[in-house]
């Protein structure tokens, strides 16, 4: 293998959980802890997923601000990235472009973000608003926003040294005036170290394809099948081409849990508890949101619905697709343990650290993936258990060399 995998970890919960569960993390304390440890196992960076309401089944959806803790975190790390997820729907380019170079020259040029569009409803309802807007219309804000942000990142026109002369720097206004933005910029903030924040983007449909191929050097994907990860990849990186023409393509990081164990009967009885353990957690809840489903009335020992598709009313057609290519790629499969290996949301891996790795391995090489994000409760498991191998079989740095996230995620093995 001719580079590293990539590795971000999601600081935010999203594995099954029983009834009356909480998520603890409303503690800055929890998030030092996750991040250093994703430092320690040398992750890329970690991504701090968001949302500005609690979403249909997102039963006990609470903690802090990614804007907030992030430049904490940074005053706790010094190598992993720092990704904030930002709506294009519910900010404004100024005030957000601002933000997050901020956090980059806080950091010192580990700063990314995560464009998304946000269709849930209830977020629409706390900005004033009935119902989100339609797609089409999101995406173009999302267009003409992410256009204004490199704008005002780029503004600058000169490195900012030590001996910087204010007044001789060169800047330039933006002038930009369009269907949903009018801002003239330039912007309060010189160039951070690594040129500009490493754009994300995190959306399956075909327009947000269109925006990825755009703008991000990576995605967060959902990928449940590894034939269907693969076929996304490549449309992403054909349509890249188009864009932007060259060769580069879009890092592509799908979602993970993991339940490890160290034997094959362990790894069995992993998965069986899980199965047991889905009535009444939020994970039956978010699948049965999605799909417009009453959890109340579903059969968990029968076949998969045929709700489990993408029709005119999904809202998220990322996680509707990969729950449509689980069900798809094996007819046999009970709905409690499609749910339980991520139908409707992210792929859940149960096995020993040997197979794990292995699967990890074979996605890359098979052009599945370009790597993987870790949600934060398989961290630890990860961190002991799988980094290691990793290491072993030389697929993941064992120290950072660049000093930017621009940086680390160009690195090649050598």
């Amino acid at each position: 293998m001719s580079r590293y995998l990539r590795f971000t970890t999601n600081l935010i919960p999203g594995a099954l959980q029983g009834p009356g569960a909480t998520h603890p993390f409303v503690d800055i304390d929890d998030f030092v802890r996750s991040a250093r440890l994703a430092e320690q196992a040398r992750l890329d960076a970690v991504f701090f997923a968001d949302s500005h309401g609690i979403p249909p089944g997102g039963r006990g959806f609470a903690y802090l601000d990614p804007l907030t803790v992030l430049p904490a975190l940074a005053r706790e790390t010094e190598h992993v990235g720092l990704v904030a997820t930002a709506s294009t729907t519910y900010s404004t380019p100024y005030a957000l472009a601002r933000s997050i170079l901020s956090l980059d020259h806080i950091s010192h040029g580990r700063a990314g973000w995560n464009i998304i569009t946000t269709m849930d409803p209830t977020v629409a309802r706390n900005f004033g608003g009935g119902e989100p807007p339609p797609r089409e219309e999101r995406y173009r804000r999302a267009d003409e926003f992410t256009e204004v942000v490199l704008a005002l990142w780029d503004s600058w026109r000169d490195e900012v040294t030590e001996d910087w002369d204010l007044e001789n720097l060169r800047r330039e206004p933006v002038d930009h005036v369009g269907e949903f933005f009018s801002v003239a910029g330039p912007l309060q903030l010189p160039r951070s170290r690594q040129g500009r924040p490493v754009l994300f983007q995190a959306g399956g449909s075909d327009r947000g394809i269109e925006t990825a191929a755009r703008f991000a050097d990576a995605v967060f994907s959902v990928g449940l099948t590894e034939d269907a990860s693969r076929d996304y990849r490549e449309r992403l990186n054909k349509e890249t081409r188009n864009t932007r023409g060259g060769s580069e393509g879009v890092l592509v990081l799908p979602g993970i849990f993991f339940s490890v164990g160290s034997t094959t009967n362990e790894v069995d009885r992993l998965l069986h508890d899980a199965e047991n353990a889905l009535d009444g957690t939020d994970a039956l809840h978010r699948f049965a949101s999605r799909f417009d489903l009453d959890p109340d009335e579903i059969d968990l020992d029968g076949p998969v619905p045929p709700q489990v598709a993408v029709t005119d009313t999904t809202r998220s057609i990322g996680f509707a697709q990969g729950g449509a290519d689980l069900a798809r790629s094996n007819r046999e499969l009970t709905l409690r343990r499609f749910i339980v290996l991520g139908g409707g949301g992210h792929r859940r891996v149960f096995g020993t650290p040997e197979s794990i790795t292995d699967d990890l391995i074979g996605w890359t090489e098979r052009g599945a993936a370009d790597g993987f994000t870790v949600f934060v409760e398989s961290l630890p498991q990860f961190a002991d258990h799988i980094v290691p191998l990793l290491w072993g079989r030389g697929v993941h740095r064992r120290e950072y060399s660049g000093t930017t996230l621009r940086d680390n995620l160009a690195q090649h093995s050598g």
